[in-house]
C-alpha cells in the first residue's frame, strides 16, 4: 500500500501559500493541507496543487468562533454561516475533507442542544456536498463527545487525530477510541505534554514528531488498530515559544531545511507502522 505524506502550510514559515505548496513537493510530501483564507484563497491552493501535481488534503476551517456554535441566536448563527461557506468553498475546490473543532476555551466544558442541531445541520449540509466534516480532538472533549453521538452515522462525518492535543489538552487518553473506525484525518505533533496545573494553549508547541515526549511507536500501533489508510499529515510549525522550550531547536533550518528535516520524520513515522 503505497503511503502519502502530507503537512499542513501553516509552519510560521513567512512564506505564502502559493510559494510554499511547491517547496512542500520539494521536500518529498505529496499532499498538504491549508486553513481557509475565503473563496480566492482555497481557489488559488487548488490552482497551485494541480500545477504541482500534489494532493490538497484538506481545508482547516476557522476556529476561534467555535464556541459561538452554542449560543442561542444570531452569534451562533452566524459562526454557523462562517463554516458553511468554508464548506462550500472546500466542495467548489475538489477538496475532500474540512476540519472542524467543536469548540475553543479551556473552561467551556458544557455542551447543549443547541450547538449539537448546528454542527449535525453542518454534517447534513456536507453530505449534499461531498465533502467529510473531519472533527478534532481540543479542548473540552465533552463537546466532541455530545457532537460524535449526533452524526456519527453520517457518511459525511469523521476525526480528525492530533496527537499534540491529545498530550496537552486530553491528559493522553487515547481520543481515537471515541470514533473508532472512523479515523480520516491526522495533525501529527509533538510536544512536552501539559507542563503547569491548569490547561493553557502555551503547551501546544507543534514541534516535529520525535522531538518532544510523544510515544510515537504507540501512535505508530493506534493507527493500525484503527486501520488508518489515509494521508499520513503533520501540523508542525518552525515557530519558537520561549516560555515552553529550553532553546530554538529548529533556529538553523531555513524553511527548505525545515521541510526536508519534516519529511525525515515523517519517513521514521511511517517506519514504525507493521499493519
Amino acid at each position: 500500500m503505497k503511503v502519502i505524506h502530507g503537512i499542513g502550510t501553516g509552519m510560521g514559515l513567512g512564506i505564502p501559500d502559493e510559494k510554499l505548496i511547491p517547496m512542500i513537493g520539494e521536500a518529498g510530501f505529496e499532499a498538504f493541507f491549508t486553513g481557509w483564507s475565503g473563496k480566492e484563497g482555497v481557489a488559488l491552493a487548488r490552482k497551485t496543487a494541480d500545477a504541482c501535481g500534489l494532493f490538497y488534503q484538506s481545508v482547516h476551517a476557522p476556529f476561534h468562533n467555535a464556541y459561538k456554535m452554542w449560543v442561542a441566536g444570531e452569534t451562533g448563527d452566524a459562526a454557523l454561516d462562517e463554516l458553511v461557506r468554508c464548506l462550500h468553498d472546500t466542495a467548489e475546490n475538489r477538496v475532500g475533507i474540512m476540519i472542524v473543532h467543536t469548540i475553543i476555551g479551556m473552561d467551556r466544558h458544557e455542551p447543549n442542544s443547541i450547538g449539537v442541531e448546528r454542527f449535525r445541520s453542518l454534517v447534513l449540509e456536507a453530505e449534499k456536498c461531498g465533502v467529510q466534516i473531519a472533527f478534532e480532538n481540543v479542548e473540552g472533549p465533552e463537546y466532541l463527545i455530545a457532537v460524535r453521538d449526533a452524526v456519527i452515522s453520517s457518511p459525511a462525518s469523521g476525526f480528525c487525530w492530533d496527537t499534540g492535543h491529545e498530550m496537552c489538552y486530553n491528559g493522553c487518553s487515547d481520543v481515537p477510541l471515541l470514533f473508532g473506525d472512523r479515523l480520516i484525518a491526522t495533525h501529527f505533533n509533538d510536544n512536552m505534554k501539559q507542563t503547569e496545573p491548569m490547561i493553557t494553549w502555551h503547551d501546544d508547541l507543534h514541534l516535529l514528531p520525535f522531538d518532544g515526549l510523544a510515544d510515537w511507536q504507540g501512535v505508530a500501533d493506534r493507527l493500525d488498530r484503527a486501520g488508518y489508510s489515509g494521508v499520513m499529515t503533520f501540523e508542525v510549525t518552525k515557530s519558537w515559544r520561549k516560555e515552553k522550550m529550553p532553546r530554538d531547536i529548529y533556529a538553523d533550518l531555513d524553511a527548505a531545511g525545515f521541510l526536508k528535516l519534516a519529511y525525515e520524520k515523517a519517513l521514521k513515522l511511517d517506519s514504525l507502522r507493521k499493519r
